[in-house]
């Protein structure tokens, strides 16, 4: 039996799945600088290679603990079933690759947006004849409220709220959260309006820790599940493994 380790480093934490062919069988967040690879090795001896997708560096910490298997450190150097035209191709982020991947495993040669909406949100393209376009990268909502909080005296440090937002607000919270999350919201409304105005058939997937404060407001889309990364990396993985 025959397993995949995903690892995906962010600036926040960092998170693995495990999968035995195409299955997830278990994914967890772990610390790249204790030794939670090393005790999951030990515990699954199936697992005989690996991939890392890092934003947030400690890769040679995970690499220390995976020596045993072999691993690929994904970069824009790594074989990949799409074409770079990204001018620096080696300062894009690992994690927009993954994701482009992951939308190349759901909708292949089809024209998909991918927006990623963490730490920071992205915007990419894969084309149906599957280029990869790099778009536009703006804070993420977290990143808002605290620039906020960071920068003015009075305002308070908020968090993303699921309850209905307000024009008219009664008080400081509620104006941080709907100034920020329907900032965000119609941000991204108007960019797919444009993309789609762009690329004909487009998917749009949406992805990312806080894609959940977006659901059911935007029509059409594809809200990925948490494990859409990971199966990015798993395709890259196994289109190495076949070059």
């Amino acid at each position: 039996m025959n397993g995949i380790l995903t690892i995906d480093i962010g600036n926040t934490r960092a998170k693995y799945a495990v999968f035995q062919d195409k299955n997830i069988v278990e994914t967890n967040v772990f610390d790249p600088l204790g030794d939670d690879l090393t005790k999951l090795l030990a515990r699954c001896p199936y697992i005989n290679k690996g991939i890392i997708s890092s934003v947030g560096g400690k890769v040679e910490e995970c690499l220390a603990q995976l020596k045993n298997i072999k691993t690929v450190v994904l970069s824009s150097g790594t074989k990949l079933p799409f074409s770079l035209t990204y001018a620096e191709k080696t300062k894009i982020g690992a994690d927009r690759l993954a994701l482009v991947a992951a939308a190349y495993a759901e909708k292949p040669h089809q024209n998909s947006l991918i927006i990623d909406i963490g730490t920071c949100i992205t915007y990419d393209v894969l084309t149906a004849d599957d280029r990869h376009l790099g778009g536009p990268i703006s804070p993420g909502m977290k990143l808002r409220f605290k620039a906020m909080h960071e920068h003015t005296a009075l305002l308070p440090m908020c968090e993303p709220t699921r309850d209905e937002l307000k024009f008219v607000c009664d008080d400081t919270v509620e104006c941080l959260q709907s100034g920020v999350q329907l900032g965000v919201f119609y941000e991204i409304k108007e960019f797919i309006e444009q993309y789609a105005l762009k690329f004909n058939d487009l998917n749009v997937f949406i992805s990312g820790g806080d894609n959940i404060f977006l659901e059911n407001k935007l029509k059409n889309c594809i809200f990925a599940n948490s494990n859409f990364m990971f199966n990015g990396l798993r395709l890259i993985l196994e289109y190495n493994d076949n070059q």
